[in-house]
């Protein structure tokens, strides 16, 4: 009985060790088959339609580089060639445009360039202008005088003002 036993157990770890290692590299080389004549699959064409474009006289610009606006710009239409369409509540035009008021209403310096002396960008009448001491901007209506470090001295019919950037 003790030799069953000992038969047993010697048994049962013959099967673990058996169990536990990996299979014996083979002994004999493996022949690979090898691919000499390799290339893409062959293509399959589909028939494509081929289609000549043809002007289309009402689809945007002919010439990109006409210019829109200038010397050489065609006029273009605006709200007041077309009939009858009232003005919105707030797009009346600049302040002073309408006769009401004066001018100074609608001017504002909006900056001051120290360059080779000073220059302003000023609006006036809805419209901003680059000025230099002695230019005159808004339809001649205005003269700049004098431009310093935070002042724009104008003169007009009306009279003469100061102003300061964003005044």
């Amino acid at each position: 009985m003790r030799t069953l036993a000992v038969l047993g157990v010697v048994a049962a770890c013959l099967a673990v060790v058996a169990c536990g290692s990996p299979p014996p590299p083979p002994s004999t080389t493996v022949n690979v088959a090898r691919h000499i004549d390799i290339a893409p699959p062959p293509a399959i064409s589909t028939p494509v339609p081929i289609v000549k474009a043809k002007p289309n006289p009402n689809a945007g610009r002919s010439d990109p580089f006409v210019a829109l606006y200038g010397q050489n710009a065609a006029p273009r239409r605006t709200a007041s060639n077309y009939p009858r369409i009232p003005t919105l509540p707030g797009f009346e035009g600049p302040p002073g445009a309408g006769g009401t008021g004066s001018i100074w209403d609608s001017v504002r310096v909006t900056g001051i360039v120290q360059a080779n002396g000073y220059s302003a960008i000023i609006e006036a009448l809805g419209k901003s202008y680059i000025a230099r001491e002695g230019d005159s901007i808004a339809d001649n209506q205005i003269r700049v005088v004098a431009i310093g470090p935070g002042y724009v001295t104008l003169s007009s019919v009306q009279g003469v003002r100061n102003f300061s950037v964003g005044g």
